[in-house]
């Protein structure tokens, strides 16, 4: 391991987590454009599939982007210890030759912007009463992390992801903080507003 990770391994507390950057070349056929299935700040997400078959998404992140390892380590520990309906699972991650990558469920549905805005028309059309359950759903994520004191601080279309189901999960929680942590830092909290609306 390069030491871009040294101080990594002791300060991320599911070491059971940690899958073999090998095992997701195999999964992503090494990391192939075919698998490529979006782009972020952090960067390039692979859709992938697991040797016991598992599907996933990989997030890996891009050594030049500017969110690098405290999101990494931020991401990791806020789903680590939180479990919800509406929170995306995260399965594990890969901290080996220098790479940063989070292995997530895999959302058949895609981010719910591309559903509202997007010109794919292979994406099914939503309905009135399926948005209304996406934002109820969204509405459940949220209360449970603010009860449980963290604040997302990135709620936006492309951070909320639909299941096979069209079941909403709130995702990317690289730059989440606690309330604890907010009162220290006395930063302010950007809110984005999105809209379920015509289409």
């Amino acid at each position: 391991m390069g030491s871009k990770h040294s101080n990594l391994n002791h300060r991320i507390p599911v070491e059971s987590s940690r899958i073999p950057f090998v095992a997701l070349q195999e999964a992503t056929n090494n990391f192939d454009d075919k698998f490529l299935i979006g782009v972020g700040g952090f960067g390039k997400v692979y859709r992938g599939v697991l040797c016991d078959g598992t599907k996933v998404a990989l997030k890996r992140g891009n050594p030049n982007s500017r969110q690098g390892i405290e999101q990494f380590r931020t991401e990791i520990e806020m789903l680590s210890q939180f479990r919800h309906p509406h929170l995306v699972s995260l399965m594990g991650y890969c901290d080996e030759n220098n790479e940063m990558i989070l292995i997530y469920e895999y959302m058949e549905n895609g981010n719910l912007r591309s559903h509202l805005y997007g010109s794919d028309l292979r994406l099914p059309s939503m309905s009135w009463e399926q948005r209304l359950e996406i934002c109820i759903g969204v509405a459940r994520g949220l209360h449970y992390l603010h009860t449980s004191a963290v604040i997302h601080r990135d709620v936006k279309s492309t951070n909320i992801l639909l299941d096979e189901n069209f079941v909403p999960k709130i995702t990317d929680f690289g730059i989440s903080m606690t309330e604890t942590e907010l009162l220290e830092t006395k930063t302010h909290i950007t809110t984005q507003f999105f809209v379920l609306g015509l289409s």
